[in-house]
């Protein structure tokens, strides 16, 4: 149902496969690798150690409600393609279709004749964690003038946007310019320099 072929017959490699799959379809594989081995393990044990017969009809469809209670469960979205559709059709459960991506407009404003225009931002992969920065430089005509990007070790989101921001300024007179303009995304850094009151 699934339309995979050529696995490797161990546990690790039937779950691996689902890492191609969308986040949906993989929960679902991971739901079906999880069950079908725990019903046949099961079936086996009825079999060798309490002298009972399986129908295999019932076990696929234990295996089945399995998956589809695994769909029940979660809230992960697919890739929209007709292949997809079609196996969540074979396994008879809901389509969780990825959502539209929300378009926006924003506005990027040049900076006066004269001046510079910094625009700023820093990371942080966890918080605290391994931190970095970048900077890019542009004229009053949207020239691109240079830019920064430099790894600051660990540090806070909040942190790093800050030193995004320093580090912005601290080049400016280095090339001569004498008015910067710094645009950052972290309205949190720009009220800690509007206020005095940066760590």
């Amino acid at each position: 149902m699934f339309q995979l072929r050529n696995l490797d017959r161990n546990l690790y490699s039937f779950l691996r496969a689902g890492s191609l799959m969308s986040p949906y379809l993989r929960d679902l594989w991971t739901g079906a690798v999880w069950g079908g081995s725990s019903l046949i393990w099961q079936a086996r044990n009825n079999c060798l150690y309490e002298d009972l017969n399986f129908s295999l009809a019932i076990v696929k469809r234990q295996w089945l409600k399995r998956i589809q209670d695994c769909a029940a469960l979660s809230t992960s979205l697919m890739f929209n393609t007709q292949i997809e559709l079609g196996i969540l059709h074979c396994l008879g459960v809901d389509v969780h279709a990825s959502k539209h991506p929300l378009v926006k407009s924003c506005y990027w404003e040049l900076p006066r004749i004269g001046e510079i225009k910094i625009n700023t931002d820093g990371a942080a992969k966890g918080n605290p964690g391994k931190g970095g920065i970048g900077c890019i430089y542009r004229d009053c005509n949207g020239n691109v003038l240079g830019s920064l990007a430099k790894g600051l070790g660990l540090v806070t989101n909040f942190m790093a946007e800050c030193e995004a921001i320093i580090h912005g300024v601290e080049y400016v007179p280095s090339f001569g310019w004498l008015i910067a303009w710094i645009e950052s995304d972290s309205t949190t850094a720009v009220e800690a320099f509007k206020t005095n009151n940066i760590p």
